[in-house]
């Protein structure tokens, strides 16, 4: 009886020393910086993402998302990424503006008319062009991620017609949709989403340019009078790397994350229909007055902005005279 007993502790015994002979797998882990609080439609696309960079290299990878510009501010990513501070982070195209001129293309005016302009014209070439740009300034594209498009809000009136511009001041957030405003007949003050709500209510500006969800997370229906459904200009984000980082990684390493990076950006753009119809009906629930361009005033619309399409085509080049003949072409 002991006899037995001692073979079986020795038996247990000298299984614990082979199990801890073998060494744990390594888990790869790097950082995602993505200024979205956790709640937005994009920020749990990129909790997708880490989910599916898990899943596609089976538990050896991981990505581990910090939301609310945790690590990095919006202002401050592009840094951030070009100096290798932080592997992989969402990044407004916009915020490229002055170092990739091209990148301003997604704020051209009335060059998207729906959800599914942006794809097209990303996979019929645009991604490939703008990819090497970013990259001669040290950042890879890993998947582009979609927004959703931009709307006109104010307190005035509602905006059917240029001429209706005159004499207000409107938010923007960029050059490319500040240029816009301007070309209207309008006064563009450029401020961040987070000093929107207050210069709306205490009447600094008229109205504003955004995103109906982001009309709705902001609560701007509470301080506007008037949305007009324009879907004139979008805005794009994507996620990038620092280059000299992903050059570094093994060839299976980049496959695994441009997989889980393309789960993830069909996952948002899932997402983003039903974001807008849902704040459609935020908006149109407390009592904001919306009028839809038809066809018609659209075109009106078009043909005074198109000194800021002009513009583009001839400060960025042969680059912005391919990515212009390429958003024509999508349908």
């Amino acid at each position: 009886m002991k006899l037995g007993r001692f073979v079986l502790m020795a038996t247990v015994a000298s299984m614990i020393v082979a199990f801890c002979a073998f060494p744990a797998i390594a888990v790869t882990s790097w950082k995602l910086s993505n200024q979205l609080p956790p709640s937005h439609f994009i920020s749990k696309g990129m909790d997708v993402f880490a989910e599916k960079v898990a899943e596609h290299s089976n538990g050896e990878m991981k990505v581990e998302v910090f939301h609310s510009a945790q690590l990095f501010k919006d202002t401050e990513i592009v840094e951030a990424i070009q100096e290798g501070l932080v592997e992989l982070a969402l990044v407004p195209v916009n915020k490229w503006s002055g170092m990739v001129s091209a990148a301003d293309v997604f704020e051209m005016p009335f060059i998207f008319k729906d959800l599914t302009s942006t794809e097209k014209f990303i996979n019929g070439g645009a991604g490939d062009l703008l990819d090497k740009e970013f990259m001669s300034k040290g950042a890879k594209v890993v998947f582009w991620v979609d927004y959703g498009l931009v709307q006109f809000f104010n307190n005035k009136r509602p905006l059917s017609k240029p001429s209706d511009f005159d004499g207000l001041k409107i938010r923007t957030f960029s050059k490319g949709t500040a240029d816009t405003v301007k070309a209207l007949g309008g006064t563009p003050a450029v401020m961040s989403s987070s000093e929107m709500y207050m210069a709306l209510q205490r009447g600094t500006v008229d109205g504003a340019t955004t995103g109906m969800p982001a009309a709705v997370s902001r609560k701007i229906f509470e301080v506007q009078k008037y949305m007009t459904l324009a879907n004139y200009t979008t805005a794009q984000f994507f996620v990038q790397a620092n280059l000299e980082w992903w050059d570094s990684l093994k060839d299976n390493e980049k496959e695994v994350l441009l997989k889980a990076g393309t789960d993830a950006a069909a996952s948002i753009r899932g997402s983003i229909a039903a974001a807008e119809e849902k704040a459609y009906g935020v908006i149109k629930d407390n009592g904001l007055e919306i009028y839809e361009l038809n066809d018609e005033e659209r075109a009106v619309f078009v043909k005074a902005t198109e000194p800021v399409r002009a513009a583009f085509a001839e400060n960025t080049g042969e680059i912005g005279k391919k990515l212009m003949e390429l958003a024509v072409s999508v349908e």
